[in-house]
């Protein structure tokens, strides 16, 4: 069962079920026993009585049909139903009903023995208190007692049992409605209970969708108060924590924007310098001529490295400009790897048509990245490929080389991850920025970028856009 109100609800209902049956029960069977009892001692007095009148009319030596007679009229005496077997073994009925086997045959051992014995018998309307006592015939005992004439009168229990199946009824029907009533009971419990945790609820919602702010009121002295000034208190450190944080973050990206505008002007010059002493390399020995290759290597890796900070600090801050334009995607591709010398390097699938608005630059800057990536990383072939799929278009780049490790998989995006650190530095290994700058570049498109790798089968980047008819705001085609 789910939910804490429903729980509660059952937990009310089920003890009012298990305390009514409990009292319903106990109060049926004392009820049951003190009015069975009470009915049957006044069953046995009424016989009492009837018998001894029955013996004193009995005329001195009367005979056999006198005593027939006098059990005929029995009923007459009491309202019951009376059964006369005689000492010769006649048997005497009021009722067809009841012949001498409806006689208990440990009541009929009694009787012989005792002047009057009782028992109960049946069950439910058939319930019967049966009394049984000698007629002497001729007003004396017999030498013989078990010759004399015996009578048995049956007193029928029904009306008492009628009685105790409406207390029956009553008690199921009281019981139901108390179920009923603890369970509306469990409902009004459960609202004014779950009230502040739907409340403690909304405000945990307010806090992880970013409003800080939100408290919960401190009101009565109960638990849930106390679970409230907890929440506050959470919430208290919980601000001042993020907003610390955040603080650190803009200091940071502050930092970094600055710094990145600051080195731009003297990485001009040094790329500038390091260009000239290249092309003026001729005149210096070999060790000049290494070190100026070396200097002009590492400045324009710095130089880039410059541009991608600038680039994520635009990103961070939220303001990348974006020129919306119609594109081909296969001429883009074709283009991107043209500039760059990669044609004869790269295998093409890049049918016309499959167009969308972006913006060039920035897809540009996404191709080249992948494609770069699979020919420094990856082993030949390295295939790309541009397609459309239904309300999208995408660019596959795929290589054959050794492929991801698993555990690096779900970190290639990530800033400034290496998947192998010990890369040298001074062999072309980038800022680990290029898919991070990639992959933002592809959100801004409302896009993104996917891999899938195989260890030893090769890695493929596919590169996803909305294929748009018109600038954002537009629809797209369906």
């Amino acid at each position: 069962m789910k939910g804490l109100r429903p729980r509660l609800v059952a937990t009310f209902a089920a003890v009012a079920a298990v305390v009514a049956a409990a009292l319903a029960a106990t109060s049926y069977v004392l009820v049951r026993r003190a009015v069975i009892e009470r009915a049957t001692s006044a069953a046995v007095r009424e016989a009492r009585a009837t018998l001894a009148d029955a013996i004193s009319r009995l005329p001195a030596g009367a005979t056999p049909a006198e005593v027939r007679a006098l059990v005929t009229r029995l009923p007459d005496v009491g309202a019951v139903d009376v059964v006369a077997i005689g000492g010769d073994g006649t048997v005497e009925s009021t009722s067809p009903a009841l012949a001498a086997a409806s006689v208990p045959p440990a009541l009929g051992d009694a009787v012989i023995g005792e002047r009057v014995a009782w028992v109960r018998t049946g069950e439910g309307r058939g319930d019967h208190v049966v009394v049984g006592g000698r007629l002497p015939g001729g007003g004396a005992a017999p030498a013989d007692p078990a010759a004399a004439a015996r009578v048995y009168l049956f007193f029928g229990l029904a009306d008492e049992v009628d009685d105790l199946v409406l207390l029956r009824n009553a008690l199921a029907g009281v019981g139901a409605a108390l179920v009923a009533l603890s369970a509306a009971v469990g409902v009004v419990a459960a609202r004014g209970l779950l009230r502040p945790l739907r409340r403690a609820r909304h405000a945990a919602h307010r806090l992880e969708v970013g409003l800080l702010q939100t408290r919960l009121p401190e009101e009565g002295r109960d638990e849930f108060t106390d679970l409230a000034r907890a929440f506050n208190r959470m919430a208290d450190s919980l601000e001042r924590s993020v907003g610390e944080l955040r603080g650190l973050e803009a200091s940071h990206r502050r930092f970094v924007s600055d710094v990145s505008h600051e080195l731009r002007t003297p990485l001009t010059a040094l790329t500038t310098a390091a260009d000239v002493l290249d092309a003026n390399a001729g005149g210096l020995n070999d060790a000049g001529r290494r070190s100026a290759r070396l200097l002009v290597l590492e400045s324009r890796r710095l130089a880039g490295m410059v541009e991608d900070l600038m680039e994520i600090s635009r990103f961070d801050a939220g303001a990348p400009a974006m020129a919306w334009e119609p594109l081909d995607l296969g001429r883009l591709v074709a283009g991107a790897l043209e500039t760059r010398g990669w044609t004869e390097r790269v295998e093409v699938d890049l049918p016309g048509g499959v167009t969308t608005w972006a913006d060039p630059r920035r897809l540009d800057a996404v191709v080249s990245n992948l494609v770069g990536n699979a020919l420094e990383h990856g082993r030949p072939p390295v295939r790309v490929a541009v397609a459309p799929a239904g309300g999208e278009v995408r660019v596959a780049v795929a290589d054959a080389g050794p492929g991801i490790p698993a555990e690096h998989l779900a970190h290639v995006f990530d800033r400034f991850y290496k998947a192998d650190p010990s890369r040298s530095r001074t062999a072309g290994g980038g800022s680990g920025l290029g898919l991070a700058i990639a992959r933002e570049n592809a959100r801004l498109h409302g896009g993104d970028i996917t891999v899938a790798s195989e260890n030893g089968f090769g890695t493929c980047f596919t590169l996803v856009l909305p294929r748009r008819s018109g600038p954002p705001g537009e629809p797209a085609p369906t």
